[in-house]
Parts: C-alpha cells; structure tokens; sequence
C-alpha cells in the first residue's frame, strides 16, 4: 500500500499537474488538502477514467480536503466530531476494510497575535483529544495531512524569520508534540532522523526550491499498529515541480 499526502493549493488551479500524478499509476490512496471548491463543483469528470473512488468534503475558495482511492472507502466522516467548525478540514475513512485514515488541513493561524491563532490552537487540542481514541487500537490508524506546524527549528530554513509566526509558535508546537510523547509516530522523522524533510516551498522571491528554502508542514502520523507497519516515507518533489505547480511537496508513505 503506497500512500501520497498532497496540499493540492486548489485542486481546478492544479489539475493538470495533479493528474499526472494519477496517470502515473504509482500510489494506491492520495490524500489532498486545500481544494478551494464545493463538493457540487468538484470536477469528478476530470479523474473518472483513472479507477479511483473519491471521497470530498469541500468549501467555497478555501480549505477542502478529499481521498482518492483504488481500493473501497467506507465509514466516512466529514468534520472533526468533537469540534464545531464551519471549515472542512477533516477527512476521515477506512479503505479495503483494513486502515483507517484521517486526511486533515489543520489552521495557519497566521501570526501569534492574530485572532486566527486562538482558533488553530483550540482546533489542535480538539483534535489530539479525539485521536487518543485510536493511539491504541489494533486497527492500523494513519493520519496525513498539511499540519501547518513546523514542529522543531530544524524544520524551518531559517527560523529568525518565523519567530512570531503560528507555524513555529511553541504553543503550536507543543500541542503536536504531547501526540508524538503519547506515541504517535512520525513516520518521516523516524526513518530520517537526520535530514530536513522539507515539504513547503514559497513562489516568490528567489527559487526557493534550489535554496533550501523551504519548511516541513506535511506529516504522516501512526498508531503503534500502523507504525509497525512503515516500510519506507520519502518526499515526492513532482508536484513542486510540475509546469503549474502547488507549493507543497507530496509525502509517500508505504506500509509492508
């Protein structure tokens, strides 16, 4: 099972590159996040020929997140349950009868004195509160998504700049790392402890990509059955760049 993590950056934007990803025939399941379209105006008549059953949570020029996958998908949840959101930044599905997915877009939250920031971090509490359930469950539970947290300075290019950013805030950061304490798994850091990981890289300025310019935002969290399982995690830089590209990496993760 080969599974891709992509923050699509507006799925009608990026269609043409996100389709060679489906052309390409590599991943059984891709994640996206950000679709910037309703659930009516998702262009399903875009991917019909490529064998993938689709499921879409989506919201009018922001957020949106949705599964693409050859195998079934069932027991669907759209939202956080325990969170009153008008966003749709939560996906959750079980595919083949077999794993369990959430596919989620957590908050920016902007800046650490922006009012978006209170509302990242009670969305992150939230959410860790509601995936304990799972943490030891014999059901394999994978999480992926754009977290929108750089969790240490070794994840960000340079962390001067981002100092009163939500993404590096140490509120931010210690909510994401209580999961990891707990024992959650992530999955790319465990496999590559000494490497950046970087999964984000800006449009402007200069080529931010050849620079090492970048941040890690995008993750794959596992309970312990889905952890023992993890074969391999690596970034694809495809969809970065692509003619039109997102500004995200995708992340693969494989499991045995």
């Amino acid at each position: 099972m080969k599974i891709l993590t992509l923050n699509i950056n507006s799925i009608r934007a990026h269609a043409e590159s996100f389709l060679d990803i489906l052309r390409g025939g590599e991943y059984d399941v891709v994640m996206i996040q950000e679709l910037k379209v309703e659930d009516a105006s998702f262009p399903h008549n875009l991917f019909d020929e490529y064998g993938y059953n689709i499921k879409v949570f989506g919201q009018k020029s922001y957020n949106g997140v949705a599964v693409f996958s050859r195998f079934s998908i069932e027991d669907v949840t759209r939202g956080l349950p325990n969170f009153a959101d008008a966003s749709a930044r939560f996906l959750e599905c079980v595919i083949d009868g077999q794993y369990r997915l959430i596919n989620v877009y957590m908050p920016n939250g902007d800046t650490v004195d922006s009012p978006k920031f209170p509302y990242k971090l009670d969305w992150m509490r939230a959410f860790g509160e509601y995936i304990a359930r799972y943490l030891d469950s014999e059901e394999p539970v994978i999480i992926g998504g754009d977290f929108n947290v750089a969790l240490t300075d070794r994840d960000v290019w340079k962390p001067k700049n981002y100092e009163g950013i939500a993404i590096a805030a140490p509120a931010a950061r210690s909510i994401m790392q209580s999961w990891l304490n707990s024992g959650w798994t992530d999955a790319w850091r465990k496999l590559h402890p000494d490497d950046t990981g970087y999964t984000w890289y800006g449009y402007r300025g200069r080529d931010t990509v050849g620079n090492g310019q970048g941040l890690r935002l995008d993750y794959f969290l596992c309970n312990r059955t889905a952890g023992a399982l993890v074969a391999n995690c690596e970034i694809d830089m495809c969809p970065r760049m692509a003619n039109r590209p997102t500004d995200h990496c995708g992340l693969m993760l494989k499991l045995k």
